[in-house]
């Protein structure tokens, strides 16, 4: 008796491509803040500045400063500011005054905070103070992106 056996080869599979590079420092916090590149002047405010600093540049911004404290910022100067960790909530409540003043109509503030409801709450209820407007949660992983705008009475902002 004859035994017949076929063979058919397998299609070659490349092994799936892992990423060489780490992912990018606030790679979730730069995608809450959306197109960055018609921001004129971005400040990033408190610890974690450096990397991040670096990250918006490579994403597109032009002009990005970085500091330690908010008590010296100059009024009218920035038209974002990114907060990439807020250590605490009573910082966060003596910071939102002159970061306020810092920002141009239709500025925006995004700050990084806890992911617990009454943090959230508590943040929501300091920008609705301070004038901010149009108040959006973003998740990112443990912590949660919240993202607000000074409104300009009679300005409209450019899409």
């Amino acid at each position: 008796m004859l035994m017949h056996a076929r063979t058919v080869a397998a299609p070659r599979r490349p092994p799936p491509s892992l990423p060489l590079e780490p992912p990018e420092p606030g790679a979730a916090l730069l995608e809450s803040l959306g197109a960055i590149e018609a921001e004129d002047n971005i400040l990033v405010l408190g610890r974690d500045g450096p990397n991040l600093m670096c990250a918006l540049i490579r994403a597109g911004a032009r002009n990005v400063t970085h500091l330690c404290s908010f008590d010296r910022l100059e009024a009218a100067s920035t038209s974002l500011v990114v907060v990439p960790h807020v250590a605490s909530l009573d910082w966060l409540e003596r910071a939102l005054s002159p970061v306020r003043r810092a920002l141009l109509d239709n500025g925006r503030i995004a700050a990084s905070v806890d992911a617990l409801a009454t943090t959230q709450t508590r943040v929501r209820r300091m920008l609705i103070l301070h004038g901010f407007s149009a108040i959006r949660v973003h998740p990112s992983g443990s912590r949660e992106v919240l993202t607000a705008e000074v409104p300009a009475f009679g300005h409209h902002r450019c899409a």
